[in-house]
């Protein structure tokens, strides 16, 4: 579902049950039907109307299909699967494909989720290490131009730590630029646009990681 991320806690708060790889909720439908709502763990959305004698009833989906129970049927359906987009996922703040694979990865390896401290900037996210609460990366939405790119259009961006040494050898001001909004000595900000590789990022944040850790 664009721009949508599945919530695990709301979706079992709201219903649904795991089954396999899916989420599923069967439920009574206007008089005689029954809804059957799949969600796999992806966001994909699939469902499945029966009547009284459990067989399917496929009119609702059908283009210009008249008659009031069939205009009922619809309204009710549209109704429901509002409501589930509505309870059970939550906004997808970024869209760069390499940032919402960074932000995976960065679950499955340190089982951390981004965290939006600012009202102000709700497009700004921090990660930080759990036993020190060290910030090791930040991700955010900014106009191109704040790192001197030029143009009007949103870039997605993402601060790392970094050895001083090391920023200064590979500073260009193109693919590598001093931590924006960050201590520039020692913080990196790099564009998740595939300028660079997701190997590099991925490694590069592992060492933040690292650092993190130092006094």
């Amino acid at each position: 579902m664009k721009n949508k991320k599945l919530n695990r806690e709301k979706i079992l708060n709201h219903g649904f049950e795991v089954d396999g790889k899916n989420f599923i909720r069967r439920q009574k439908f206007l008089d005689d039907l029954t809804l059957t709502i799949i969600i796999d763990k992806g966001g994909s959305v699939t469902t499945k109307i029966v009547d009284a004698d459990g067989e399917p009833y496929t009119l609702h989906l059908v283009e210009g299909a008249s008659g009031s129970f069939v205009g009922t049927v619809k309204a009710e359906y549209e109704r429901v699967l509002n409501e589930v987009v509505e309870q059970c996922f939550d906004d997808e703040i970024f869209k760069s494909a390499q940032t919402l694979k960074l932000i995976k990865f960065i679950g499955e390896k340190f089982s951390d989720e981004p965290e939006f401290l600012w009202e102000k900037y709700p497009n700004f996210a921090i990660f930080r290490r759990k036993d020190n609460r060290k910030w090791y990366a930040l991700i955010a939405n900014i106009p191109k131009k704040y790192l001197k790119l030029g143009g009007a259009e949103e870039i997605e961006i993402l601060n790392l730590r970094v050895e001083p040494e090391e920023l200064d050898r590979i500073f260009d001001g193109e693919k590598y630029f001093r931590g924006w909004h960050m201590n520039k000595k020692s913080w990196l900000t790099i564009r998740l646009d595939e300028t660079l590789t997701d190997e590099e990022i991925f490694a590069r944040l592992e060492k933040s990681y690292q650092l993190a850790v130092k006094k």
